[in-house]
């Protein structure tokens, strides 16, 4: 009984920060569920998590009649305006949104590995 005790003991000291969490079940994530087909060309290729700036990273990338920088820039504001609301409703992100966690959207060219679209969702946007 007392190394049942014990072993009961030891095993709530180590209890997993959002930090640690959140980069397990990103890895997790991408192991598991990409490369990740998100429609209209656009694929899901990895999730990170950083520690250090507490950010959530999604890499994606634009394939074929999509993959143009034109559209990319001419469609700037839409596109910031569907991550920060995308980043709102997401329930699997409120753990991540109620500790102030940031989220960065990455969308690369397909074809010329250019990163076509970079933007970082903060507290500041997704607050309400």
């Amino acid at each position: 009984m007392f190394f049942g005790l014990l072993a009961l003991l030891f095993a709530g000291c180590h209890q997993e920060s959002l930090e640690e969490r959140a980069h397990r079940e990103a890895q997790e994530y991408t192991r598991k569920h990409c490369p990740q087909d998100l429609g209209n060309n656009v694929f899901l290729d990895s999730m990170v998590f950083e520690k250090d700036s507490r950010t959530l990273i999604q890499y994606c990338r634009i394939s074929q009649a999509s993959d143009y920088e034109e559209v990319i820039l001419q469609k700037r504001a839409e596109l910031d305006d569907g991550m920060i609301k995308a980043t709102r409703q997401d329930v699997a992100y409120k753990r991540y949104r109620d500790a102030g966690c940031s989220f960065r959207y990455i969308l690369r060219s397909d074809s010329s590995q250019k990163v076509l679209y970079d933007r970082i969702v903060t507290k500041d946007d997704y607050g309400f």
